[in-house]
């Protein structure tokens, strides 16, 4: 009971932590040729955010026929897996069907020569009941397994992993600090509290 309510009160505290983002502070020197200096960077990065977009909705856009193309791939394999399976349940079905009855047969002897070694101690009603159950030590170890289904592939699935493969974030922003400080500038970082900030 200790164990889960400090649990809830980490969350909560959690919960109420402050949020910081990391901002930039352009400090810019008096020299006249800055801003025009600047204003290179400016279209620099207007530029590289455009080509950032541009090339990231085109990647959008493939990365639906690389989806549709893996997703083909995937089901055809899928369908030759299953039927596979199918095959494989049906084998699996008809073998432990005579497993099981092989062992109830074998654990009702176990039961009856357990039964006579307790009560008679006949030598060969012992040694009877000791091979019984190695007999059935080994089947439980050696038994054949259910054969696994094969899972079925997810479209939206595959086209979640090819969107991932898409950069929203092309480094404009860090290249224009570089050339912003080139000029002449100054960036200094800080952090500024968006949520929680009492």
């Amino acid at each position: 009971m200790y164990k889960y309510i400090l649990v809830l009160v980490s969350i909560f505290l959690v919960g109420c932590s402050p949020v910081y983002v990391t901002k930039n502070q352009y400090i810019a020197p008096r020299d006249k040729s800055f801003s025009q200096c600047v204003g290179n960077c400016e279209e620099k990065k207007i530029t590289c955010d455009k080509e950032c977009n541009n090339n990231y909705q085109v990647c959008i856009r493939d990365g639906f026929y690389r989806a549709q193309d893996i997703s083909d791939s995937k089901f055809a394999k899928y369908d030759v897996d299953y039927e596979d399976y199918l095959i494989e349940l049906r084998d699996f079905k008809y073998y432990k069907y005579e497993f099981d009855k092989n062992y109830i047969k074998i654990q009702n002897d176990y039961s009856y020569f357990s039964k006579e070694c307790n009560s008679k101690k006949k030598n060969y009603a012992c040694s009877r009941k000791i091979e019984l159950k190695n007999a059935l030590h080994v089947m439980k170890r050696d038994r054949l397994k259910r054969p696994k289904e094969p899972r079925k592939p997810n479209f939206d699935a595959i086209f979640k992993r090819q969107q991932k493969l898409c950069k929203r974030n092309c480094g404009c922003s860090k290249s224009f600090d570089i050339c912003y400080v080139g000029c002449g500038g100054e960036v200094i970082p800080y952090r500024l509290c968006i949520k929680n900030c009492d």
